[in-house]
């Protein structure tokens, strides 16, 4: 399932654990986009508080059927239940939060698409753009993950609080035409649904190939992996990109890419498309 990892494997220039809970992905949102994301949390935090009386209300009525009335018991009994969910319930929170964000992000995306990429490359550097199309990976990362060679992955994790950790390597992004845009991950953030399985003993290997930090584990068995021929919608600033790779007779010529826009991160989102031969 996996090929050599180890302490010596290579790192791509995205490699990190973020936390949900502080999704540098936050920082693309308007300020009406921060306030409604804010209000569904504040909803969300509401309707866990205002069900803390009717809980205990309805336990002291049960106990009272059986002719016990305490209204100590029924109060410890509250307490100790709105203690032992509250964890979990903001956890949910905080994943509920930042699908929202998600969401809006790639509605806003598609406001920015960028159909001609050759009106691109005359578009002055820093200009916020979106961009459509297949992945074609430079390099991979050091270990094969569902059996296939991997660009990049994504992997629900548990670490204080809900987050993902992301390693993914700089690629070409291929449209219908053959034409390529230069994507550098670094400071990257990948969305996308789960699509690889995995059972105990491959996340276990997997953790330990990636180095994930001690005390972080699984949030499920699946993880998400971006190859070779997925198809792919990016985010970011257009940069100029003296790309190395390229042959010319005078030299490497500039050529567009994407880059994050600090604090805005690039934004890379897995799309539900047929893949193809890149």
């Amino acid at each position: 399932m996996f090929g050599a990892f180890g302490s010596g494997a290579a790192k791509g220039p995205l490699h990190r654990l973020t936390p949900l809970r502080d999704d540098p992905a936050a920082a693309w949102l308007t300020t009406d986009e921060r306030a409604r994301v804010g209000i569904l949390v504040f909803f969300l935090w509401t309707l866990f508080w205002l069900a803390i009386p009717p809980t205990f209300l309805g336990f002291f009525a049960g106990l009272s059927v059986l002719h016990i009335y305490s209204f100590r018991f029924s109060l410890l009994f509250t307490i100790s239940l709105a203690i032992a969910v509250f964890r979990p319930v903001r956890r949910a929170i905080i994943r509920t939060r930042s699908e929202r964000i998600e969401q809006i992000l790639r509605r806003n995306a598609s406001d920015l698409a960028a159909d001609d990429w050759t009106v691109l490359a005359a578009e002055p550097n820093d200009t916020i753009v979106s961009v459509v199309g297949w992945v074609r990976g430079r390099q991979h990362l050091a270990h094969l993950v569902g059996g296939e060679r991997a660009v990049g992955l994504g992997l629900p994790c548990q670490h204080h609080y809900p987050g993902v950790f992301e390693s993914l390597q700089d690629f070409d992004l291929v449209d219908e035409e053959g034409r390529s845009i230069f994507i550098q991950t670094s400071d990257a953030r990948l969305y996308g649904e789960p699509n690889v399985p995995l059972d105990s003993n491959q996340l276990r290997l997997l953790y330990a190939a990636l180095e994930i930090p001690s005390g972080a584990t699984p949030s499920g068995w699946y993880v998400l992996r971006l190859r070779d021929g997925d198809p792919v919608m990016v985010v970011g600033a257009k940069q100029d990109f003296l790309d190395a790779a390229e042959p010319a007779f005078r030299g490497p010529e500039p050529r567009p890419s994407l880059a994050a826009a600090p604090p805005r991160p690039l934004l890379i989102f897995s799309l539900a498309a047929e893949r193809r031969e890149v």
